[in-house]
């Protein structure tokens, strides 16, 4: 088993120090790609050691065997409880387990006659809590729980707060993209389709009126030319409104020489997992679903994402995103190709967002329940902004002139960056605080060290990012610096 990167070693001393304070139920929050199960099996290899059982519950069967080969890897002994898996075992002291396998064997039997765990770790929680999910909850009342999701909140209102009780930020796509474990998306994105006659259906839209709006032929064919234009040499997964639309668009891609194959929640077992692995190892290039790899679905290798369905979800955007934000070798960004206006709606995914208890996000700029003005890029300066017209030079923001003329309604890339003189400063500060932890010292010679470098201190919110791997420039600075203390002091005395 690999060694735990810094954020993931902090989150589990921070989750032992919240059960140590008294907390029962909280919520690990961290981004796709930022090693959520990796974290789960430390916690696992722990909770064993003190002679504790574990459950550990997933909502897919995907997800399911990625937790099981993470804990095969790490060497620790398990059981697989889900419909038709031979490994079961109920006396293991972990068991993973598909919630809808578990719920349905309680209906039958009651699983607390066999299953008695100490630790619940619940993946993918915001899912978790209806009423028969959480009915699981109450067969172990003495059980600590842990949550595990990249995006606590749900579309239909209801309160994670029924089921947890605090919430553990881990890291935020921003930090972990400055620290080199997340790549930086580029967005390409057009004018909004007319979705005014499509209705509203659990807080998100109805995925039948939808597919009247989005699947019509000259749609299609704009998705696969502007991938071809774009980013035809790229791995891709394409997220439709329906499995209809989903094979159109495999139909479409594979009529202009791609390969492409459709995937579902119904297609048979055995078939997906072929279709999975064609795709992983680049036999297929395209891979367009509905939903289904938005969820347990790992390929670093990915660096491009096709949004070919609105949608108001918060957490199905970040999801939808965050398949193509893992590292790989030779992997320096990820393109999302949006062609829903669902980038100007949410944002990008590394804006800041404080989540809640009862299921919302909110912007840095004020509640979600606000309605917030969509991200505009300038024809003119290229300035992004929020609002009808450029703040800089006045000029009229890209959907008024949309709106005037829908022919303009071609992908163009919007973006926010950081100054390569500011990323290389961030990269040595997190460097230096890497050396810090390396040598036993206090962070705090980091920021001491840096404002030495520069003249100003380190931005505050830079101490929250994630340390880094020491370079030897880092190190010979720390060296150095140390060197010149003892120095000082020697002349002293």
């Amino acid at each position: 088993m690999s060694a735990l990167r810094p954020y993931q070693t902090d989150a589990v001393a921070r989750l032992e120090s919240t059960w140590n304070a008294g907390g029962r139920a909280p919520i690990l929050v961290a981004p796709t790609g930022s090693g959520k199960t990796v974290i789960a099996v430390e916690i696992i290899r722990r909770e064993i050691a003190r002679g504790g059982r574990v459950l550990f519950l997933a909502p897919r069967r995907e997800l399911v065997e990625q937790a099981a080969d993470e804990l095969e890897a790490a060497g620790i002994l398990h059981g697989v409880l889900m419909a038709g898996d031979p490994r079961r075992n109920d006396l293991a002291r972990m068991i993973v387990a598909s919630i809808d396998t578990l719920r349905a064997r309680s209906a039958r039997m009651g699983q607390s006659a066999v299953l008695r765990p100490d630790l619940v770790i619940v993946d993918e929680c915001h899912l978790f809590p209806t009423k028969k999910r959480t009915a699981l909850i109450s067969e172990w009342p003495q059980a600590r729980i842990v949550g595990l999701t990249a995006t606590p909140a749900r579309m239909d209102g209801r309160a994670l707060g029924a089921v947890f009780d605090s919430m553990i930020d881990v890291a935020t796509v921003a930090e972990l993209t400055a620290a080199g474990y997340l790549v930086p998306a580029r967005y390409f994105t057009l004018s909004d389709p007319d979705l005014a006659k499509v209705r509203t259906t659990a807080g998100d839209f109805n995925v039948g009126d939808l597919a009247g709006v989005m699947d019509r032929p000259q749609l299609v064919g704009d998705v696969a030319q502007t991938w071809l234009a774009r980013a035809g040499e790229r791995r891709t997964v394409v997220f439709a409104v329906n499995i209809g639309h989903s094979v159109n668009l495999a139909a479409q891609f594979r009529a202009c020489g791609v390969s492409a194959e459709h995937v579902d929640a119904n297609t048979p077992t055995a078939e997906r997992a072929a279709i999975f692995g064609r795709f992983r190892s680049g036999a297929t290039q395209v891979l367009t679903n509905c939903s289904l790899a938005s969820y347990g679905f790992s390929l670093p290798d990915l660096d491009c994402v096709v949004i070919a369905r609105p949608t108001k979800s918060l957490p199905l955007y970040l999801q939808m995103v965050g398949r193509g934000l893992r590292p790989a070798a030779n992997k320096r960004d990820c393109f999302v190709l949006d062609h829903s206006g669902t980038v100007r709606e949410l944002g990008f995914a590394d804006d800041p967002r404080a989540w809640s208890l009862e299921g919302r996000a909110l912007a840095d700029d004020g509640p979600a329940s606000k309605k917030r003005t969509r991200l505009e890029a300038c024809n003119s300066c290229r300035r992004v902004f929020r609002g009808t017209s450029c703040p800089s030079c006045g000029v009229p923001g890209r959907a008024a002139v949309i709106a005037q003329n829908p022919a303009l309604g071609e992908l163009v890339e919007i973006a926010r960056k950081m100054k390569p003189a500011e990323k290389n400063r961030l990269r040595l500060f997190l460097q230096l605080r890497g050396e810090c932890q390396r040598r036993g010292m206090r962070e705090g010679a980091a920021a001491h060290t840096y404002r030495e470098l520069y003249g100003v201190w380190p931005p505050k919110r830079w101490s929250g990012f994630p340390m880094l791997s020491p370079s030897d420039e880092a190190k010979d600075i720390m060296q150095q610096r140390i060197a010149r203390y003892r120095r000082e002091r020697e002349a002293l005395s």
